[in-house]
């Protein structure tokens, strides 16, 4: 990023900051999945290759401590929000899905956001950072899933989507929004994390997902870290932001 980036006041941490033309495309969807709370982005796997030891439908840890399964004290439970995040990391995995599909690494390394602003051997690695940070979610989608049956739930699926970009552009411009609303989200869910095995993946899960955010801020010219402290964010304002890309369950 040069000296004379111009940062305006706008933080890429709302979809109001998505570009109008974008935002005319999306359907309102709201309601989709309640009584949850988000996480977003970041890795669920260890070395171990995912959960190992978390809570099973048994009642128990893999500690043989008890789970987290019973809620908090609105009644969710872990069930509850690994769900809300798999949602969210199905809209994920399928944003960056699909702009990779739509766009060529040449449209990227080109788009009107970034040039001018970065040299051309940054702009050629853009693409492989998306892929990267797509790769992530579609193992979060694997990993929530499969952590969901162990426990004795039913992993919600994939839905249809808009996302409503029209250019290379404007798709870097709501991957910032995205990441930086899962960044919030998943700060707002954490202290309704029951099981510790469970809550101590999710801080892994917190630290990707800034990264994530931080990467996407500095293509659109953010800063990659905006503010001293991240507000959380809460489940109807989450709600509010992933149902606008859902055209339909």
């Amino acid at each position: 990023m040069t000296d004379d980036t111009p940062l305006d006041d706008a933080r890429p941490d709302s979809i109001e900051n998505v570009p109008r033309t974008a935002r005319s495309h999306l359907t309102s969807r709201r309601g989709f999945l309640a009584g949850a709370a988000a996480i977003g982005g970041g890795s669920l796997v260890a070395s171990t290759g995912g959960f190992a030891g978390v809570a099973t439908a048994d009642g128990h840890g893999g500690d043989g401590s008890d789970d987290g399964g019973s809620g908090s004290d609105d009644g969710t439970s872990d069930v509850d929000i690994l769900n809300y995040a798999l949602t969210l990391e199905h809209l994920e995995a399928a944003f960056y899905e699909m702009g990779l599909s739509d766009f060529s690494d040449d449209e990227f390394a080109s788009a009107e956001l970034v040039c001018g602003r970065f040299s051309e051997e940054t702009r050629r690695e853009l693409p492989e950072y998306l892929r990267v940070a797509g790769e992530h979610e579609a193992v979060h989608v694997e990993q929530l899933t499969a952590v969901i049956e162990e426990l004795g739930g039913e992993p919600v699926g994939a839905a249809e989507y808009d996302f409503g970009y029209e250019t290379p552009s404007e798709f870097l411009e709501i991957a910032s929004a995205l990441e930086n609303t899962g960044v919030a989200a998943y700060a707002g869910a954490a202290p309704m994390i029951q099981n510790d095995e469970i809550l101590s993946a999710a801080l892994s899960i917190h630290s990707v997902e800034a990264r994530h955010a931080g990467t996407a801020n500095f293509f659109i010219g953010e800063l990659p870290f905006p503010d001293a402290f991240d507000e959380p964010k809460g489940m109807d304002e989450v709600l509010e932001i992933a149902g606008q890309f859902i055209v339909s369950e």
